[in-house]
């Protein structure tokens, strides 16, 4: 219905969400009760490993030299 070139999992959808949630500010207890998490520490372990818009972001950039100067 989407049109996703990816097969889009219940596994990768949850991690969307929860990344997603996260870095607009949910608040972490939230998440972590959407999530079925005992604690929020785990959900904040969990949370951290997910955050690659850094390394997303670094990506984008090289591309965009790579591709401007073909």
């Amino acid at each position: 219905m989407l049109g996703l070139e990816t097969k889009l999992t219940l596994y990768v959808a949850r991690h969307a969400w929860a990344s997603i949630a996260y870095s607009n500010n949910v608040p972490l207890s939230t998440i972590s009760k959407a999530m079925g998490h005992d604690s929020d520490r785990t959900t904040l372990i969990y949370l951290t490993s997910l955050d690659s818009s850094a390394v997303d972001n670094a990506n984008k950039n090289i591309m965009s030299l790579m591709t401007s100067r073909q």
